[in-house]
């Protein structure tokens, strides 16, 4: 069988190549199998590492699609989940007690008291989607740690010091092991 030698200016065989790297991964086959026999079927260049690239390209080929998709869909109930959450805040809500609204004041100027949990609720409820929102399109910076490290040198002095202390502490182990004092 002749040599299936793709160059890098052939897309086409490039893709015949991801696609049978992919297709024997589906089998179960380890990299190094893959490798071996797509070698023996007169592949070149396919490496368990090459194989292993081979595969995760053709595995996003057919996975970025839907997940862009997928993101679009979700962006778009986050949207309706939106508005739902808007049409409360504009909504005015009135504090009901024991299935009655509850009025201050005089008799004369009675008004209905307003109630801010529905609103505040609604605040978090819109948070909650901004969060989620931004989670989907990439938008939150990875957390960032500082690592602050301090090297300092031992006088040397105390440095003799705690090499003298090991050393005795070896010596009266060895004399401890021994049975002699």
């Amino acid at each position: 069988m002749a040599a299936r030698n793709e160059s890098r200016a052939n897309p086409a065989a490039k893709a015949e190549k991801q696609i049978r790297a992919y297709e024997l991964k589906l089998r179960g086959l380890s990299l190094r199998a893959i490798s071996a026999q797509m070698q023996a079927e007169g592949y070149e260049g396919v490496s368990h590492e090459a194989v292993r690239q081979l595969i995760s390209a053709e595995a996003d080929s057919r996975v970025t699609p839907f997940a862009a998709e997928y993101r679009t869909m979700q962006l778009d109930q986050l949207d309706s989940m939106r508005h739902a959450v808007i049409k409360v805040l504009e909504t005015q809500h009135w504090t009901v007690s024991q299935g009655r609204v509850v009025y201050m004041g005089d008799d004369e100027e009675k008004q209905p008291l307003e109630d801010d949990g529905p609103v505040l609720a609604a605040v978090d409820r819109l948070l909650r989607i901004a969060e989620r929102e931004s989670k989907l399109l990439g938008l939150d910076a990875p957390a960032r740690a500082e690592i602050e490290s301090r090297v300092e040198q031992i006088a040397p002095d105390v440095l003799s010091l705690i090499e003298a202390a090991e050393a005795d502490a070896d010596s009266d182990e060895a004399a401890i092991r021994d049975g002699s004092d």
